[in-house]
């Protein structure tokens, strides 16, 4: 799988999922602070981190996945996006491992609080992907 087919893959499985109402293309969480994006929450960020080869014959892409939705001015929603996003992080990393051969690597999933353009929480998963390298 080339890096093109698997950004598309993991960003065309977050458009599927249900508590999920905007995807950055992009792959830049912070477009979230911008004035001309139209941010509509919840919201799902893949972002790239440094790739890696793995002898002749295979590749670790390496993303971190992004969850974000706005809290309410009192913040007493914070608990409840915090665990929206670990169910939603799992589940696009198991609809992953469901649909393709390639080998997962991920990390714990950790929560926040952080203000983009709104007051958000949400929570993030680094997932590495290792499959066979093409050259195209």
């Amino acid at each position: 799988m080339t890096l093109l087919e698997t950004i598309n893959l993991i960003n065309e499985i977050a458009r599927s999922h249900e508590n999920i109402n905007n995807v950055i293309e992009s792959g830049d969480i912070f477009e979230l602070n911008t004035d001309n994006f139209e941010a509509k929450y919840s919201a799902f960020c893949a972002t790239q981190n440094a790739h890696q080869l793995i002898g002749d014959s295979y590749i670790r892409f390496n993303f971190t996945l992004y969850y974000v939705d706005r809290l309410t001015s009192s913040k007493d929603n914070k608990n409840t996006i915090q665990s929206t996003a670990v169910n939603v992080l799992v589940s696009i990393v198991n609809d992953l491992m469901k649909i393709t051969d390639i080998n997962l690597e991920y990390s714990e999933i950790s929560t926040f609080t952080q203000r983009f353009g709104a007051e958000c929480a949400g929570g993030y998963i680094t997932l590495g992907i290792i499959t066979t390298r093409e050259i195209c």
